[in-house]
Formats: structure tokens, sequence, C-alpha cells
């Protein structure tokens, strides 16, 4: 009788521990698609979080550069120029970019 009390009691616990296994597979498997989600996410909300901090630094640059142009008179004139714009009697001249071939 004791022995078959032994047997029933190892085959008690591999059951048991056989359903913990199989609970813990099940839970992995149930969330293992939700932890990528959630990492596609964060890897979005990273490049996002990226593009707007460029978008800032580029909206503070445009805000300087106004604050010059109502300001400073001497960097309206540069910039005029480098568009191509020129005082009254004065004369600009274009050269065309040297592109390391010669033709002779």
């Amino acid at each position: 009788m004791q022995q078959t009390e032994k047997y029933w009691n190892l085959i008690n616990r591999i059951v048991l521990a056989a359903i913990a296994v199989m609970a813990v597979v099940g839970v992995v498997l149930a969330f293992a698609p939700k932890v990528q989600q959630m990492q596609t996410y964060q890897n979005t909300r990273d490049t996002l979080q990226q593009r707007i901090e460029v978008a800032l630094v580029a909206e503070k640059e445009l805000k300087d550069k106004q604050q010059r142009f109502l300001t400073d008179p001497v960097y309206v004139e540069r910039v005029a120029h480098a568009v191509g714009y020129a005082h009254k009697d004065e004369i600009i001249y274009h050269f065309p970019e040297e592109t390391g071939e010669r033709n002779f």
C-alpha cells in the first residue's frame, strides 16, 4: 500500500509540475505579442521625439533669423547679396563653378 501511495504522489507531483509549466508557457505566449507591440510603439515614439527635437531646433533657427532681419541691417544686406540683390549702382558677377574638366 505504501508503494502505491508513493507512485501516486510521484504522479501527482509530475502532473502538477506539467500543469505549472503549461500555465507559464501559456502566459508567456499570451503576452509575447503585446511586449513586441509595446517595443514597436516605443521605437515609434523615440523616432517621433527625435523628429520633434529637429523641428524645434529648426524653429529656433528660423525665429533667430527672423529677429535678425528685424534688428540687424548688415545681416539683411548680406542675405540680399547672397540671393542676388544689389545696390542701385552695383554690378554682380556670377562665375560658373569649375568641374575639373577642361574643354580645349
